[in-house]
């Protein structure tokens, strides 16, 4: 999934790095958007000038990177995952991203990941995300009802949302 498409935020960048989602060389290009938006710091400075860094290089700059940008305290992986789903439920329901695509991201790397076997309440994105992908072997009109999974995604990005609050 193209991250780029969202909005800058801290903790979206350390929910991503906590679950691994976060790839070592999109890291210099975050640095570099955090000073252009006034972040500062010798971590973030220093990450900013890397040129295709490897995870290890990375490891030792992370914390001080999100200490700099205000976040003092590591996240817990089930809290990154929570996190990034919010996230995602936020770029679908504001349309930055497609609900199937917003869906299957939940589905195969958060929910796969974070919570396999288990019964979760994300449970409801993997279902819309496999019906989206199999409607076309059981439906008449699979574009149609794709577009009826879509909206039932978007419902449930809101509701998801609203539940934060």
């Amino acid at each position: 999934m193209r991250f780029d498409r969202l909005p800058f935020s801290p903790r979206l960048i350390q929910a991503r790095w906590t679950l691994g989602k976060l790839p070592s060389e999109e890291a210099p290009k975050l640095a570099q958007v955090a000073l252009e938006l006034g972040f500062d710091g010798n971590n973030i400075r220093r990450l900013a000038g890397f040129i295709n860094p490897i995870h290890a290089d990375l490891l030792p700059l992370m914390p001080r990177f999100f200490g700099e940008m205000g976040i003092a305290v590591p996240m817990r992986r089930e809290e990154a995952a929570w996190s990034l789903a919010r996230h995602i439920a936020k770029a679908i329901s504001e349309g930055q991203i497609t609900p199937y695509e917003g869906a299957k991201f939940i589905w195969h790397d958060i929910v796969n990941e974070v919570w396999p076997n288990e019964q979760h309440p994300l449970l409801y994105f993997v279902g819309c995300a496999s019906d989206y992908e199999d409607c076309a072997s059981y439906s008449q009109h699979p574009e149609q009802r794709r577009r009826e999974i879509e909206q039932e995604i978007i419902e449930e990005a809101r509701t998801l949302l609203n539940a934060q609050e």
